[in-house]
């Protein structure tokens, strides 16, 4: 790398200031680490193949390690370099991931040599599974603190490992700093991917939690109550709690505030107000694209985004916004913000604006998309049911430096109860007249008659879209989540079962564990689509065409991403050719207590 390149002098101002350095707290959202982080990965961008192995070994010893595999990840993304495959989240920082009680144990465990007294081992639920595992019963935060907390009762869902990380995975696909107009020249529908991505979560989110409901337990989105992480840094500290919000008004308050005003006004008028003085007209047509580049820009960019984080992330009392913090909240890392209740918050009041445009415009004729040329005429699904399985995963990278030689021949595991469900299939006979390509599209949603399931189109969950070939006569369309393309898998790092697995794990794809929400011991009412619509293959067959989007990508044809529930629809019918509705029953099973397993009560 030639020192006269841009780049590269920028890189070398950054370092010399000190803001690259080993052990300061990586937060992309910190300006000089974020203008560091972004001229380093630019410079990678333009090394000689040949140069790779020397720079990367030259990164690993001389730059923060979080910042590196930040950039690492992004190289994976949009880099010329083939990076190698980077290990999940949840193994290379568990710190993140893990309570800090059980970090804590776990040094006790490396300190001692492995060797523990028999009743501390009992008491802090230390546990051998052979001469080189370790593993530590791990719970959720709050785990000692009373059950009508705010959302304490689904915090495995938020805090789970997978979900974390595919949020990371989400940032990284439309990083704050990377402005629209880039985020275009890689993916022309980057914006509508934004928004889906987003409104998935949150219906996603709010499916879970149904079978509170069942219980009489509040259903509060709008949870604002004090928030404890229950992490803590590699530096010692705590990541902050967060306080309960009170009416207490400051600048950026002020700032927010004027920002939600302005949208508001944008959407009952129907114009968006450019920088440079244009006028764009938001239509039926393109308010999904142009929304979520307002949104963006507007909510996610990078004042504002440090902004939002600064007033939620610490609550009543915000740290100064431009200073370095040794420990910022879990709303300043994209691995840790599905943590707390408020994040989720903001997420909603994001996707308000959407909803709020909509129930302006007429909703949109679904009969045009029915089919005279098949038929969907049964079904047969097996039973769906949810419980808590174990999962140990590796956390010596909280412990050892990188690749020491105690870290390959000794593990100490974190051991969780995260939500699973029994394998399942969903069977559907189809007659057809035509012998074509069609697009199958699968939903779950809460219980909700034909005549009303569209009024609740935002919170239906899709669990698959995808194109089959259909042959005249009978067809078999058979569908179960391990067969499919759309979700990720992490039971390649799960040291509870010692068996030869494949490695599915993908940071850009949805959790397959939490592909089904909780059910209930006497079953959880549910409604499950179905719709079969025509589809050009030459439109099929033209979005998967860089690096980018062969690992982001969503669409299977030109609809709306979440079509037929992108909005509300009308002209529906309970008996078309080519849609259903299906009321189903999740179940909970129940796992018995065994010894070795001291979790909180509502994990089982």
């Amino acid at each position: 790398m030639k020192q006269d390149n841009k780049n590269y002098q920028l890189l070398n101002d950054y370092m010399s200031k000190g803001f690259t350095m080993k052990g300061i707290t990586f937060n992309i959202y910190d300006d000089n680490q974020r203008k560091a982080t972004i001229a380093l990965f630019n410079m990678l961008q333009e090394i000689k193949k040949h140069d790779v192995t020397f720079v990367m070994d030259w990164m690993q010893s001389n730059i923060n390690k979080h910042m590196y595999e930040y950039v690492l990840r992004l190289l994976a993304l949009y880099g010329n370099q083939n990076v190698e495959k980077l290990l999940p989240p949840f193994i290379y920082k568990p710190h993140y991931f893990v309570n800090s009680e059980t970090i804590a144990k776990a040094y006790r465990v490396k300190l001692n040599k492995g060797h523990i007294n028999k009743q501390e081992a009992d008491v802090y639920q230390i546990y051998k599974n052979n001469d080189h595992i370790t593993y530590i019963n791990t719970n959720y935060s709050s785990w000692n603190m009373p059950l009508d907390i705010c959302d304490i009762e689904v915090n495995y869902f938020r805090e789970d490992i997978a979900l974390n990380s595919y949020y990371y995975g989400v940032h990284l696909a439309h990083p704050f700093w990377m402005s629209n107009e880039e985020l275009d020249q890689i993916n022309s529908r980057h914006a509508e991917h934004y928004h889906y991505k987003h409104q998935q979560l949150l219906a996603r989110y709010l499916l879970e939690k149904e079978h509170l409901d069942t219980r009489n337990t509040s259903l509060n989105h709008q949870c604002v109550g004090d928030y404890y992480p229950f992490l803590s840094y590699e530096n010692g500290l705590a990541f902050p709690s967060r306080s309960h919000f009170r009416n207490i008004s400051n600048e950026y308050k002020v700032a927010l505030i004027s920002i939600d005003i302005a949208l508001k006004e944008f959407i009952s008028r129907r114009l968006i107000i450019m920088d440079n003085g244009t006028l764009i007209k938001i239509t039926d047509d393109n308010y999904i694209s142009l929304l979520s580049k307002l949104i963006r820009a507007n909510l996610d960019g990078i004042k504002t985004a440090k902004m939002i984080r600064n007033v939620y992330g610490y609550g009543t009392y915000n740290y100064p916004m431009n200073q370095y913090n040794p420990a910022p909240s879990v709303l300043h890392h994209p691995e840790t913000s599905l943590r707390d209740p408020v994040y989720w918050n903001i997420i909603e009041s994001a996707l308000k604006y959407f909803r709020d445009f909509t129930n302006t415009i007429e909703p949109f004729d679904i009969s045009t998309y029915e089919m005279n040329e098949l038929s969907i005429t049964h079904n047969d699904f097996s039973v769906i049911a949810t419980y808590f399985d174990y999962y140990q995963f590796n956390i010596n990278k909280a412990l050892y430096p990188l690749d020491s030689p105690s870290e390959l021949s000794t593990v100490i595991a974190a051991r969780q109860m995260r939500l699973n469900y029994m394998p399942f299939t969903l069977n559907f006979t189809v007659l057809s007249a035509i012998q074509q390509s069609v697009a199958v599209r699968l939903f779950l949603g809460p219980r909700c008659y034909y005549t009303t399931c569209f009024h609740n189109y935002y919170k239906f969950f899709e669990l698959d879209s995808y194109i089959v070939k259909m042959e005249e006569g009978a067809n078999i369309l058979s569908w179960c989540p391990q067969t499919s393309s759309k979700f990720s898998f992490d039971d390649y790092y799960n040291l509870e079962t010692i068996k030869e697995k494949e490695n599915k794990f993908d940071i850009f794809k949805f959790p397959g564990n939490l592909v089904i929400p909780k059910g209930s011991e006497e079953g959880l009412n549910m409604t499950l689509f179905i719709i079969i619509t025509q589809v050009n293959d030459s439109i099929s067959n033209s979005f998967l065409y860089n690096k980018y989007n062969n690992q982001t990508s969503l669409e299977i044809d030109d609809k709306p991403l979440g079509f037929p529930f992108h909005r509300i629809a009308k002209n529906y019918v309970h008996n078309a050719n080519n849609y259903r509705f299906y009321n189903i029953s999740i179940y909970h099973k129940k796992r018995t207590i065994n010894a070795s397993g001291h979790f909180s009560p509502h994990l089982y």
